[in-house]
């Protein structure tokens, strides 16, 4: 996962469809070497996504079965008709392989036909179908709704994300070294697109790149710094730690909404002493989009957004699939300075929240459903937010573990200063709020709080 954003602050922030002003022998050579054979894809290609695919199910089966001597790949026609006959069931797995492992499978399903032609909506039913098949076929215990749910949408999210990342990192006429390195680190953002590019001769070939290969704009910032959190969950806990985080934009949600993804942005956290280096992980992209109001100061859209959420820390557990009903505003109230604005409600398909009344072995968290509300609002300075703050809350009605209802909210206040480029300093503080309202077990109400001072990498 590093790799994703660290090459991608390689890329520049804003990219055009400007003109060379000269040309140079090394031009003048790469045109004259240059393929005359199309890249991917004018037409999509089942003959290669369609291998790709069985073989997403066959490896890990086979690693499953004949490496790791998992019980669960010992597969019979009498497991399958088993599957078949019982249907889905809610798995016990950990919170990081049901929120976490099982999207990024689904990633590869979804990059196996994006890759090779498929747009966003049919690359998506691939990711369904393979998370279906598995679920039946590739292990011998009964299907799991959860997982069917979380590698399906999970994936494809993450999976258009990586596309368009990938695609930006590949050059196709790059050459030698460069190009050797490029075509790595693409492999490695979108393993899936890399063996796909390695299928079509795709990886040393000299030839035009995609002309949507570069978003209207593209950003990388980051931040390093320490974090004070109360000891949450955990009596051992340690209450300062270091942490880094990378924001990579793709594309202006305020713009951008053509096509799914045109805009996205993702978010990675990393915590260090904690039980995992991960500690966040969100994509939030841009499925449609519509102008509301626009004017010399101002400007409204309307947008419908995917979201996939993953946090995992000493303090709580929360995870899911949603959808974002998105009002965003910008006024400009001088030459430099904005105020930007967000309301979206949210249908939340499917959420994982941490519980103290675990009813299944090894499932410290309950499956649930529900709608939420997130809002921010930033002062703005030449594209440098000085000050913002944020609220999210949900409501999630349990469908798998301790019967009852829990509500999250985050509040969240951050205040920024630019030093000399590419430096900046900041502060931050997060109070984190969990009520849980249980039919069986006595209610539970937690309040953490989480400071933040940091060195901005802008």
């Amino acid at each position: 996962m590093p790799v994703i954003t660290i090459v991608a602050c390689f890329a520049p922030s804003v990219h055009g469809q400007g003109t060379r002003s000269s040309v140079t022998r090394d031009d003048r050579e790469r045109w004259r070497t240059q393929s005359t054979q199309p890249f991917c894809c004018q037409r999509e290609q089942f003959v290669v996504a369609g291998p790709e695919l069985l073989a997403l199910q066959l490896l890990p089966w086979y690693f499953n079965r004949h490496v790791a001597d998992d019980a669960t790949a010992d597969l019979s026609l009498r497991s399958w008709h088993r599957n078949i006959q019982l249907g889905f069931e809610w798995d016990p797995n950990s919170f990081r392989t049901n929120m976490f492992d099982h999207p990024f499978h689904g990633n590869a399903f979804f990059n196996a036909a994006r890759s090779n032609g498929y747009d966003f909506w049919e690359s998506s039913s691939f990711t369904y179908a393979g998370s279906f098949i598995w679920e039946f076929f590739g292990e011998n215990n009964r299907p799991a709704i959860n997982d069917w749910a979380m590698t399906s949408i999970g994936g494809l999210t993450i999976g258009e994300a990586l596309h368009r990342t990938a695609k930006m990192v590949r050059d196709n006429q790059a050459t030698g070294a460069r190009r050797t390195f490029l075509e790595f680190a693409g492999f490695l953002i979108d393993p899936v697109g890399g063996f796909s590019r390695a299928l079509r001769g795709e990886m040393s070939r000299i030839g035009p790149n995609p002309p949507d290969r570069y978003p209207t704009i593209s950003h990388t910032n980051g931040m390093v710094g320490f974090r004070s959190i109360s000891k949450g969950r955990f009596p051992e806990a340690k209450q300062a730690t270091a942490f880094g985080t990378v924001v990579f934009q793709y594309g202006d949600p305020y713009e951008d909404y053509a096509q799914p993804f045109d805009a996205f942005n993702l978010f990675l956290q990393f915590n260090t002493q904690e039980k995992v280096p991960i500690g966040q992980f969100q994509i939030a992209g841009v499925l449609f989009g519509n102008e509301l109001y626009r004017s010399d100061n101002a400007l409204h859209v309307f947008t419908i957004e995917q979201i996939f959420d993953y946090v995992n820390n000493q303090t709580y557990e929360v995870g899911g699939q949603s959808f974002g009903f998105t009002l965003r505003s910008r006024l400009k109230t001088s030459e430099t300075m904005s105020v930007r604005t967000v309301l979206q409600p949210t249908a939340n398909v499917m959420t994982g929240i941490v519980s103290e009344y675990f009813e299944i072995l090894d499932r410290d968290y309950d499956f649930g459903s529900g709608f939420g509300f997130r809002a921010a609002a930033s002062l703005n300075k030449s594209g440098f937010n000085l000050l913002r703050v944020g609220y999210l809350g949900a409501i999630s009605h349990t469908l798998s573990g301790a019967a009852g209802n829990q509500v999250i909210q985050f509040v969240r206040a951050t205040a920024q200063f630019p030093l000399r480029r590419p430096f900046g300093i900041g502060a931050e503080y997060i109070l984190h709020m969990r009520d849980g309202y249980f039919r069986d077990f006595p209610d539970v109400h937690r309040r953490d709080s989480e400071y933040r001072v940091f060195l901005l990498l802008i």
